[in-house]
């Protein structure tokens, strides 16, 4: 879905991360950024992942990432060249509000690039005009409950493993 309206209601943001190392975010880039987006997935520490995603296997990635380009929106956090996190954003069937995944590889989490991704998302999503957004996280994913419930995310229903935390944009 990448296009030239796109690109100029998301503007491309350079920011320094918690230990000083500058960071971009920007609109995912398929023909350019395929083979990078993959790379972080297959590189992905099993234990970051959360229900079921990202997928295990190099296959379930790519496929996972083509639907993800197709039907929805992306935005990435790159370093030095590499991809280093990630925001999906797919319309959800009422085509009003939007369900959102965000993924950073360990080794640059607790540097603040998860809420420049989120800021920046959901400042998108606002100028694509969406009513809201939806996130589900497994509920022992405290680190991430916390950092939703900061950018306003409330909880609108949980179970023994998944937590539903929606936005009202």
């Amino acid at each position: 879905m990448m296009t030239d309206k796109l690109q100029c209601i998301f503007n491309p943001i350079e920011f320094r991360d918690k230990i000083g190392e500058s960071i971009i975010i920007r609109l995912y880039n398929p023909d350019k950024d395929r083979n990078k987006l993959i790379e972080m997935y297959a590189n992905f520490d099993p234990g970051d992942r959360c229900l079921g995603l990202p997928p295990l296997t190099r296959e379930g990635i790519e496929r996972w990432i083509d639907y993800l380009s197709k039907n929805g929106y992306n935005i990435v956090a790159e370093h030095n060249g590499k991809i280093v996190g990630h925001v999906a954003i797919v319309p959800l069937e009422n085509r009003r509000d939007v369900e959102l995944d965000i993924f950073v590889l360990r080794p640059y989490q607790n540097r603040g690039i998860g809420q420049e991704l989120l800021r920046n998302a959901i400042n998108f999503c606002k100028q694509l005009g969406f009513r809201g957004i939806m996130i589900t996280t497994q509920c022992s994913n405290l680190r991430a409950k916390r950092l939703f419930k900061k950018f306003g995310f409330i909880t609108i229903d949980s179970d023994l493993d998944e937590c539903y935390m929606f936005l009202k944009l």
